[in-house]
């Protein structure tokens, strides 16, 4: 009977372990970034040409982060907010675009907690040079 319980508690606290896991796992929303083309640029020693899409999931985010060069960002699907130092906050819907200014901090996140965001992304960088610092 003692062992019986043993093995019962046993049980319990990995479907615990195992149900908190899973719970976590399915808080943490994604980005998803597909590259459609990386070329080297005629007439430009030495630089790239870097096209992307993103699938943003619903309340998906980045870390604060910035770029070395202008990125530019084309809303395919959804809508998304980037939020700049300094506070400011901008809302961007399907069919919009905008900057990302090199060296200014931003977050960028779907502004939806429920419905998939899609983005498209361009920039322009030295061969071999991350694209965000």
């Amino acid at each position: 009977m003692k062992r019986a319980t043993v093995v019962l508690c046993l049980l319990l606290v990995v479907g615990t372990v195992l149900g908190v896991v899973e719970s976590l796992n399915a808080q943490e929303p994604s980005l998803k970034r597909t590259e459609v083309l990386r070329v080297d640029l005629a007439g430009m020693e030495g630089k790239e040409a870097h096209m992307w899409v993103a699938d943003i999931a619903p309340g998906a985010a980045t870390a604060k982060h910035s770029h070395p060069t202008p990125r530019f960002v084309f809303v395919m699907e959804g809508s998304v907010t980037v939020e700049f130092e300094g506070g400011s906050t901008q809302d961007f819907t399907a069919g919009e675009g905008f900057q990302e200014k090199p060296g200014v901090e931003h977050t960028f996140r779907n502004a939806s907690t429920t419905e998939p965001a899609k983005a498209l992304g361009f920039q322009i960088a030295g061969r071999g040079q991350p694209l965000q610092d």
